[in-house]
């Protein structure tokens, strides 16, 4: 009877908290398992890893929708939609993993606009000239790896337009400072003529009181020569409403160990006819990228990408 009695109501609960732990441990191990299983199935299913992405809409993980009980059917669908993310991201782990065993895994595979430059614009830069941006192309210079030529012009959208036209390859424009952050301007300019970041650099005022960060853009993306730079960025341009919703993005994101560095809601200007979207950046720092754009291809094939690009300091 003393046993009985020391055995507390809060015991109780603590040892059914216990096994259902336990449970949903043994649970869970058998749903990576079963993910295992489809990745090499999905794998086993294409011949070259280009196939791939148009296979992965078909093969996303089924989504469980729970009956609960009214009083529980709030957390429990904030439960179900963390869930169903952490299934897909899984997988797309797995099928990283597979392919890069494989040696089938290229990053260019995402971004199939890639396009040859033409000799005679190859290595021009062209921006419209002040200190500023003087400061910023020495520094981009020195991350082109040749002997780039400046070209000099009186206006922003005559900036764009060279490197829209292909006469030059790379154009230079200030994206946001210190004082006022992003140039909604200057991200809607680059938008209109569908330009990628190559580089980024924050360039100060002569007394060090602002800070000017400039961007480095050309007609296609553009890879870096080692994804596994700590200081690497992703960015990317998501429709607002639909699914997966924002929330389930960044939480995609967070599980493949990226990191949130902004994000920006943009409404459409008066002579746009499209939809409110969100521009977010994400810091690769040591994430696994590959998973995350695999998820991107299955669960928003519609997004825009914007660049992945490294951001220069000075000793750079």
């Amino acid at each position: 009877m003393d046993e009985l009695r020391s055995y507390s109501p809060e015991d109780v609960i603590a040892a059914n908290l216990r096994e259902t732990a336990l449970q949903m441990s043994m649970v869970t191990e058998q749903e990576m398992a079963h993910l295992r299983e489809q990745a090499v199935e999905i794998v086993t299913g294409v011949e070259h890893s280009q196939d791939l992405l148009a296979a992965l809409p078909d093969h996303r993980p089924p989504r469980f929708v729970p009956s609960p009980l009214p009083q529980n059917a709030q957390m429990l669908e904030r439960h179900r939609r963390l869930s169903s993310v952490w299934r897909s991201v899984l997988l797309c782990t797995e099928l990283r993993c597979l392919l890069e065993r494989e040696g089938e895994l290229i990053f260019d595979r995402f971004f199939a606009e890639q396009e040859e430059t033409e000799q005679a614009a190859q290595g021009r830069v062209v921006y419209q000239r002040n200190s500023y941006a003087d400061t910023a192309f020495l520094r981009f210079a020195k991350l082109l790896g040749k002997d780039p030529r400046a070209v000099y012009t009186g206006g922003f959208t005559g900036v764009c337009e060279e490197v829209y036209n292909g006469t030059c390859e790379y154009c230079i424009l200030p994206i946001e400072n210190s004082a006022e952050g992003p140039l909604n301007s200057f991200t809607r300019l680059i938008d209109r003529y569908d330009l990628k970041i190559a580089a980024t650099c924050d360039v100060p005022t002569t007394d060090g009181s602002r800070i000017t960060r400039f961007a480095l853009l050309r007609r296609t993306l553009t890879l870096p020569p080692s994804l596994g730079a700590r200081d690497l960025f992703f960015e990317f341009i998501a429709p607002l409403e639909g699914e997966p919703s924002i929330t389930d993005l960044l939480s995609a994101a967070q599980c493949c160990g990226l990191r949130l560095s902004r994000l920006d809601t943009r409404a459409p200007s008066q002579e746009e006819l499209s939809l409110p979207t969100e521009r977010v950046v994400l810091r690769t720092d040591q994430g696994d990228l590959a998973a995350f754009l695999l998820y991107l291809a299955m669960e928003l094939p519609q997004y825009t990408p914007v660049g992945i690009y490294p951001h220069l300091t000075e000793n750079q």
